[in-house]
């Protein structure tokens, strides 16, 4: 199973349009998403979301593709780690089919600078170790 990528997949009994609005309007998304939302929504455009509770992320925007893809880099500010969300949405026979997709390619990079590490220093197993990391 890999850890670093969730993918989720729902149907919306509504057209794409409307859940594109949905997914991509500050006051729709603080209907739903979070208490206060800010999106400027075009490539390389600031996102900040902060919840009831006070957490807070901020992030970027990476595609957008009206009204088909969206896809962001966001961060909760007490981590580390980026994630990588993209949205995915498609004509069903009932509305929309939506997918999310969560992703942390930054983890899969420190995993391959880890062991690149170990192996400069030869206290791992070398190539083929990398290799299955890479693969990852």
């Amino acid at each position: 199973m890999d850890e670093s990528r969730v993918t989720r997949e729902l149907e919306v009994q509504a057209g794409r349009e409307e859940v594109w609005r949905a997914l991509t309007d500050p006051d729709r998304l603080s209907e739903w998403l979070a208490e206060e939302v800010s999106v400027e929504l075009t490539p390389g455009g600031d996102l900040r979301v902060r919840t009831a509770d006070g957490e807070q992320r901020t992030g970027w925007i990476e595609e957008v593709e009206e009204p088909r893809r969206l896809s962001f880099w966001w961060r909760c500010e007490s981590a580390q780690e980026a994630s990588r969300v993209q949205l995915e949405l498609e004509d069903a026979p009932d509305g929309t089919r939506v997918t999310v997709t969560e992703t942390r390619p930054l983890a899969t990079l420190d995993l391959v600078a880890a062991e690149l590490y170990r192996v400069a220093r030869g206290t791992t197993g070398g190539p083929t170790a990398l290799a299955g990391v890479a693969r990852a």
